[in-house]
């Protein structure tokens, strides 16, 4: 049953995992896809049990983070957006809000910017040389 319950594309990804009645009674229920709030409930209970009673993250956090290890990754937006399910690619408040600015880039763009800064420089000067005929003589 569980296998064809997960084998349709478009099946739900969190299931609970049911209710078998103990001594009290209730009836017995089977998996069930989460609803939004169940599934929010029941991560706050198992955030409490695994990190503490101080620990805060929700689930989005799981996303962002997600989001933010693959564009540090060099994910393109595109490949992203597929796996988030949404048009992350073409909404910009939906990049900053899941891909806050990415410190592994900036450096990449600072020591970019280093290299750019002495090329411009030394082919100044290699061409000054050869316009006073300074090379090659």
């Amino acid at each position: 049953m569980w296998r064809d319950l997960c084998a349709a594309d478009d099946a739900p990804m969190f299931w609970t995992r049911g209710f078998t009645p103990l001594g009290k009674g209730g009836r017995p229920r089977g998996p069930a896809s989460y609803t939004e709030d169940s599934l929010v409930d029941d991560f706050a209970d198992f955030r409490r049990h695994v990190f503490g009673k101080g620990e805060t993250r929700t689930l989005m956090d799981m996303r962002r983070t997600s989001a933010v290890e693959a564009n540090a990754g060099g994910a393109s937006v595109e490949s992203i957006a597929a796996k988030m399910a949404n048009s992350i690619d073409q909404n910009r408040k939906l990049q900053k809000t899941y891909m806050p600015v990415n410190i592994a880039a900036v450096r990449e763009a600072d020591l970019a910017r280093k290299i750019g800064r002495s090329r411009p420089a030394s082919e100044q000067m290699e061409f000054n040389m050869l316009k006073f005929g300074i090379v090659g003589s």
